[in-house]
This record gives C-alpha cells, structure tokens and sequence, in this order.
C-alpha cells in the first residue's frame, strides 16, 4: 500500500493530467470556465484536496485564473500561445530521473549527431574552454561543486547550439534546468576525472564528425555513467 504523501502525489498527478490534457486536447479553450471541485473530483474519483492543489499548481504555471467566488478559468490573453511549452514545462517539473534520463538521452544522441555535421570551429572551441574549465576544477582541492555543474552543463550547451536548430537549444534549456540537479548528485558520486573523460568522447566524435553508431558510442557511454551515478545516489539516500 502506498504511504499518505505518495498516494496525495498520486492524486495531484492523476488532477494533473486531466485538467492540462482537456486544455492541450482543445476541450477546455481560452476564457472557459472549469468544472468546480466537487464536480471534477466526483468525476476523478479523487478527493477535493488534490483537485485544489491542481488549481493552484496551474494558477502558478500560469495555465488558469482563479477568480474566488466565481471559480476558474482557462487564461485568455498574450500569454495563451504559450500553452505548449508552458504545459512541457510543468509535465517536466513533476518528471522523475528516469524519465529526464531518457529523455536526456533523445536529445543527446541526435544532437551530437547533427552538431558532428554542422559544427563550426567556434563551435569547437566552445566546447574546448568547457572540458578545459571542468578539468581544472577537478585538479582543484576543494573546487566548487556549482563551478563544474556549470562546465558540465555548458558543454552540452555548446553541443546544442551547434546544430544550429533554435528549436533544439530552447527545448534542451528546460531539460538542462531539471536535469542539473542530478547532474550534480553524478559529479559528486561518481568522480569528476571520469565526467571529463566521457565528454572528452563526445568532443572528439563531433570534432571528427562521426555519424552512425561510432557517434552513439560516446553519448551511449554518458548516459551509462549518468545511470549508475543516479542507481548510487538513490541507494544512498535509502
């Protein structure tokens, strides 16, 4: 049996995803009014506490107004084009770090794909201050542990922006900002020699502009270490 604040978790998400996929499916548009508590969570088969916290998460994404007296209603105005990427930001603020991995993973594996194709030797050079930065720091007694999360983090930064797709550097953004904390726990599990040398394959696959599986090896390999760093951290923390 689930224990109290995993079961209200439970719920809050089950809350969740309803309400944002009746907004993202078109049910529900902008300027409507939503079911009030009660009625949705008779619906849900959920308490009423959940379904309040759902509002006020949402109120907070800035997905919903709440207007006290007269119920809730979906946002009208500038910001609704917005709503896609405002509703993966919120899907992706309540992602566990198996599934940010994953999705870490996609993008890694394209991206250092397509950055090996397209990169320039400014983009190289970026990539080479960062793996530089965070190899010092490693070589550092007491070296912040921020300092090389922001190398880290920086390095695929880079890697990103040499794809040369905006649409690719945005959405990694997101992914970066709530992946960072678990970057983090892996730089701090696992060794910071190893990190360098992972990125190190990584650089050296789209210096050489390796496509195919060769390209897939390095990354494969980050994704492998960021895994085992995780498995580490959870047990751990148990």
């Amino acid at each position: 049996m689930l224990d109290e604040p995993k079961k209200t978790q439970t719920r809050l998400e089950l809350a969740l995803d309803y309400i944002t996929g009746e907004i993202a499916r078109g049910n529900l548009k902008a300027g409507d009014k939503l079911p009030n508590e009660k009625e949705l969570a008779e619906q849900l088969g959920i308490s009423r506490t959940p379904i309040r916290e759902a509002m006020k998460t949402l109120s907070v994404a800035g997905l919903i107004d709440i207007r006290h007296g007269h119920g809730s209603y979906v946002r009208e105005g500038p910001g609704l084009p917005s709503m896609p990427l405002t509703l993966f930001q919120l899907y992706l603020q309540d992602s566990t770090p198996e599934m940010l991995m994953e999705l870490r993973d996609i993008f890694d594996r394209n991206c250092t794909e397509i950055a090996a194709q397209r990169r320039t030797e400014r983009d190289l050079a970026k990539m080479r201050e960062c793996i530089d930065r965070l190899k010092a720091l490693t070589q550092q007694p007491g070296a912040s542990l921020d300092d090389m999360l922001k190398a880290d983090l920086d390095f695929h930064r880079a890697v990103y922006e040499a794809s040369g797709n905006i649409l690719i550097v945005t959405i990694a953004e997101f992914v970066l900002n709530m992946v960072a904390p678990w970057v983090k726990k892996s730089l701090d599990v696992s060794g910071r020699v190893r990190a360098v040398e992972l990125h190190e394959q990584m650089y050296g696959s789209i210096r050489d502009r390796t496509v195919g599986q060769k390209n897939r090896v390095s990354v494969e390999a980050n994704m492998q270490h960021f895994k085992q760093s995780l498995d580490t951290a959870t047990s751990k923390a148990g």
